[in-house]
C-alpha cells in the first residue's frame, strides 16, 4: 500500500488532505507546510504526523501531493522526483514551460509518475461524453465549445491572494484549457482575445482563443466574467452525426442527433462522487499499476504552453503557431 504525504496545507491541501481517506490502497502518512502552525493544525486534525522538512517527508512516503502555490511547484516537484517519488501536482502545474520542462525532465531521470490535478476530467459528465465521442456516438468530432464564464461583473480589483500575480486564465481558467485540450488532441494554432474591464494590464476579466487541432478539430475556449446576465460552464461537442452538451450544474449529457428534434438527457453514474477523491484515486492507481495517468506532466505542460500562447496572440494581435 503505497504511503502519501501533502506538501502544502492551505485551501486545495487542506481538500486533498480531507479527500484522502476516501482513496482506495494509500496510506496518508503525514503533511508538510512552510508554516509549521498550518501543518501542525492539518496534522492533528487528520490524524497523521507533520514533518520538520520536506526531505524528512520525502523519506517516508512513496507518493506525494503537492499543492504549495502555483509559482512553487518546480523545487517541491524536482526533489521528489529524482528521489523516485511519485508526484501529484496540484493545477496549473507551474506558471511558466520551463518549469514544466525541469519536472518533467526529473521524473524521467528518477523514474517517477507524475499527475497533474486537472479534475475537470474526473466529472463524471465529462468521463460520459468523453466515452461516448470515442464509442461514435456523434461520428467524427468537428467542433467544441468551451466556457468557464459568469455574468459581467465589472469593475473589480485584482485579487490580492498569490493568484492575483498569475492572471485568471492560467490559475482558474486552465481547467477548461486542459478540457477543450483532453478532447481536442495537439494544438496547432491559436487566436486569442484577452482584456479587462477593471483597467488591469496584468489581470484579465475575460478570454476568448480560437483553437485548431493537429487532429483538424477546432475550438472556442471562452473564461471570465463578460456574459451579460447568464454565464455557462458547459461544454458542447459537435460532430458529423450529431452533439453533445455535457452541463456541470446540472451533471448531465445532452445528446441530440442529427434529424432528432429534442435533446435527451444522459445522467451518469456516481454523479454525488467526489471528484477530488476521484483522481486521486486514479494517480494511485497508476502508481500501483505502473500506468501513465491520463493527465499526465507532458499533457499538464500542454495546458501552461496553450495558456501563454493566448497570451502571446492577444498582445501581438497574431495568430500564434504551436508545435
Amino acid at each position: 500500500m503505497p504511503k502519501i504525504g501533502v506538501i502544502g496545507v492551505g485551501g486545495m491541501g487542506s481538500a486533498h488532505c480531507s479527500s484522502l481517506k476516501q482513496v482506495e490502497r494509500a496510506e496518508f502518512v503525514g503533511v508538510y507546510d512552510l508554516s509549521k502552525e498550518a501543518a501542525a493544525k492539518a496534522a492533528e486534525k487528520f490524524g497523521v504526523k507533520s514533518f520538520e522538512s520536506e526531505v524528512d517527508l520525502l523519506n517516508e512516503v512513496d507518493c506525494v501531493i503537492v499543492a504549495t502555490p502555483g509559482f512553487y511547484h518546480t523545487d517541491p516537484v524536482v526533489s521528489a522526483a529524482k528521489a523516485g517519488v511519485h508526484v501529484f501536482i496540484e493545477k496549473p502545474m507551474a506558471d511558466n514551460v520551463e518549469d514544466c520542462d525541469k519536472m518533467i525532465e526529473a521524473a524521467d531521470e528518477g523514474g517517477a509518475i507524475i499527475q497533474v490535478g486537472m479534475v475537470l476530467r474526473f466529472y463524471p459528465t465529462h468521463e460520459l461524453g468523453m466515452k461516448m465521442v470515442q464509442d461514435g456516438i456523434i461520428g467524427d468530432l468537428v467542433y467544441i465549445e468551451t466556457d468557464y464564464s459568469g455574468s459581467y461583473r465589472a469593475p473589480r480589483e485584482r485579487p490580492e491572494s498569490w493568484y492575483g500575480k498569475m492572471g485568471g486564465l492560467l490559475e482558474n481558467g486552465i481547467h477548461k484549457v486542459d478540457l477543450i485540450n483532453w478532447f481536442g488532441g495537439n494544438v496547432k494554432t491559436v487566436a486569442a482575445e484577452v482584456g479587462s474591464f477593471s483597467g488591469h494590464d496584468d489581470w484579465e476579466d475575460y478570454v476568448t482563443g480560437l483553437i485548431r487541432y493537429d487532429t483538424d478539430v477546432f475550438g472556442i475556449l471562452r473564461w471570465g466574467g463578460f456574459m451579460g446576465a447568464r454565464g455557462t460552464t458547459d461544454t458542447i461537442l459537435d460532430g458529423s452525426k450529431g452533439s453533445l452538451r455535457m452541463s456541470i450544474s446540472s451533471q448531465s449529457v445532452f445528446k441530440k442527433l442529427l434529424g432528432e428534434n429534442d435533446w435527451t438527457e444522459i445522467v451518469p453514474e456516481d454523479q454525488k462522487r467526489n471528484n477530488v477523491a476521484a483522481e486521486v484515486q486514479h494517480f494511485i492507481d497508476c502508481v500501483e499499476e505502473g500506468k501513465t495517468p491520463i493527465i499526465d506532466g507532458r499533457q499538464g505542460r500542454a495546458s501552461v504552453e496553450l495558456v501563454h500562447a493566448i497570451y502571446q496572440s492577444a498582445r501581438n494581435g497574431e495568430k500564434v503557431r504551436l508545435g
